[in-house]
């Protein structure tokens, strides 16, 4: 099985491979962000490490770029099947999936207010951090 994992991780960097992975994301075989300011955006494959049996396959966001543990319980694979940079290199050859919008950040508000300087509010590191 790390024989195929590791044909696989190289495979899916061919252009042919690049190719059919592009399909599968177009078609949203991975999912979608389960971020919330995302606004559903695809996502791809991406392992953590390259060495086999380190950890399972995660998810990545290009909007937010971040990584996530998968939702669907097929996608119980080793990552290092898609190796640490597939994610980079399907994006570096289609550019044209990448959004120059970033995602939202999103502002505690209390009856329209923001809130600022409460426990369990973002505003309170960042406020601290840029008077200092």
């Amino acid at each position: 099985m790390d024989i195929y994992g590791m044909l696989h991780a190289r495979f899916i960097l061919s252009p042919r491979g690049l190719a059919l992975m592009y399909q599968k994301y177009i078609s949203g075989q991975f999912g979608t962000c389960p971020r919330v300011l995302c606004d559903k955006h695809l996502l791809l494959p991406a392992g953590v490490s390259d060495e086999a049996k380190t950890s399972r396959v995660k998810v990545y966001c290009p909007r937010c770029q971040e990584a996530y543990v998968p939702r669907d319980k097929d996608m119980n694979l080793d990552g290092s099947f898609f190796g640490t940079s597939f994610p980079h290199v399907f994006l570096a050859h289609y550019q044209d999936m990448i959004q120059e919008k970033k995602p939202e950040k999103y502002i505690p508000k209390l009856f329209g207010f923001k809130i600022c300087g409460k426990p369990g509010s973002r505003l309170a590191k960042e406020d601290s951090q840029t008077t200092s």
